[in-house]
């Protein structure tokens, strides 16, 4: 278990990483927008992100705790069960957050950041699947207390708004947190890859 932690660790550590870079890719297309639309358009995805590495701030002293005090990772521990469904909520963060990549890849194709945003894209992608496979195994340790309706992304609902989902994002099948050395092996040569120096071997 405390190995599935301290993966969690690692992903979030580069999420927050990378939500600098994209944020800061983002400030002047805000800034410097031709029309209230763009403006607003990026401003939200911009506001949700921020918002999202302030919950991350919030969560990551939490998970250097129960990784350094096992003892209380407990079903009957009211602050862990709070913890894993706070895990389960950033597992959609994440998702939201391949879908603001994407987003991004329209505005900035053929631009100095697409390279950029492909390699953030790619790593966030990978660590999203991790992630499922985790909560799914933590579901199963602890009787589905980090299960929670709010973190399944409309794409990942089953006979809900089959018409409104996006095939890449259903497609897509759960990686299992226990994945091949090959699987592990490919995961550490993208990380290398990324041209953010912040962000190698991480």
């Amino acid at each position: 278990m405390s190995e599935n932690f301290k993966e969690l660790q690692n992903i979030f550590s580069r999420t927050e990483d990378a939500l600098q870079i994209f944020m800061g890719i983002l400030e002047p297309t805000i800034e410097n927008a031709k029309d209230e639309h763009e403006r607003l358009y990026f401003h939200h995805i911009y506001e949700e992100e921020e918002h999202r590495q302030d919950r991350l701030e919030m969560l990551t002293p939490k998970l250097a705790y129960f990784i350094e005090n096992p003892e209380a990772l407990q079903s009957t521990n009211h602050e862990f069960v709070r913890f894993l469904q706070d895990i389960s909520l950033e597992k959609f963060g994440l998702h939201n957050f391949l879908e603001h990549l994407d987003l991004a890849l329209f505005q900035f194709k053929d631009t100095e950041h697409e390279s950029n945003l492909q390699n953030l894209r790619d790593m966030t992608n990978e660590d999203y699947q991790s992630i499922k496979g985790m909560l799914n195994e933590l579901n199963d340790q602890f009787e589905g207390v980090a299960n929670t309706s709010a973190s399944v992304p409309t794409d990942e609902k089953e006979n809900k708004a089959s018409h409104l989902k996006v095939d890449k994002y259903t497609s897509q099948e759960t990686v299992q947190h226990a994945n091949s050395s090959d699987s592990k092996s490919h995961s550490v040569q993208n990380k290398k890859g990324l041209t953010v120096g912040s962000l190698k071997g991480r």
